[in-house]
């Protein structure tokens, strides 16, 4: 049964979350981001809005070609743009929630995008790979390499980094695909805001070949050079391209 990756389509949106809410199904996150339950009407339409309105968002599917089943997903936000404005908007907030559990939601999700403030901000190009999700009646069949592997191949093009934040049980594929965890930085999930023990997020970037070998933090600690040069270490101007 071959995969394939493919870009998603308007018609995709509900196919493609019947995976993402399979996967996740009893996952903290979920029980933050729709605390009564997912009303998959309104989040279709949700969606499409989103989809018509982002300018960063690339949503990709994995395709059973034999039965023609959506069995993973992944969202990207490519910020290719160089110079001062990448495209990088720090959310407001979560729209569709009040009250205590829009409070909550935030405050789980905010230093989430404070780090990516941090390491990134809008003046800096990246990938960031913001949820990948297999189904679980897939599991085991290379779906996640696939889907990582559109973003990194978009990453090598353009010769920038990929960032996310790790699940503990999703280090391994990440360092089987080139990513290196963060420790000059930490993200946790302190028990006082999400009500469980606290927790802390593998932070995840994978360097593109250009930079031959520069860590994330020597580049960023340099200023993050476009051509990965550092007092000798890595790089080049840019990847090459042909055709």
């Amino acid at each position: 049964m071959p995969l394939v990756v493919l870009p998603a389509q308007v018609a995709d949106i509900e196919p493609v979350y019947d995976v993402y809410f399979a996967a996740f199904q009893g996952e903290p996150i979920i029980d933050f981001l729709y605390p009564g339950g997912v009303d998959r009407k309104a989040h279709t339409e949700g969606v499409k809005q989103w989809w018509a309105h982002d300018k960063v968002l690339y949503t990709v599917k994995c395709l059973d070609t034999d039965s023609g089943s959506v069995v993973g997903m992944a969202t990207y936000d490519v910020f290719w743009r160089p110079g001062e404005d990448n495209g990088w908007e720090k959310p407001a907030g979560i729209p569709w929630l009040e009250g205590n559990e829009k409070e909550t939601c935030e405050a789980v999700l905010r230093p989430m995008w404070d780090m990516r403030d941090e390491l990134f901000g809008k003046g800096h190009q990246y990938i960031y790979l913001s949820s990948m999700a297999t189904h679980p009646d897939h599991q085991r069949r290379g779906v996640g390499r696939l889907l990582m592997q559109w973003g990194i191949d978009v990453a090598e093009q353009i010769g920038i980094p990929m960032y996310t934040e790790s699940s503990k049980p999703g280090l391994r594929l990440y360092e089987g695909m080139g990513f290196v965890r963060l420790t000059h930085v930490r993200l946790v999930h302190s028990e006082e805001v999400t009500g469980r023990p606290d927790e802390e997020i593998p932070l995840m970037v994978r360097m593109p070949s250009a930079a031959k070998g520069l860590s994330f933090k020597e580049w960023a600690d340099n200023g993050y050079p476009k051509s990965y040069q550092v007092d000798g270490i890595g790089g080049q101007s840019s990847p090459s391209h042909t055709g």
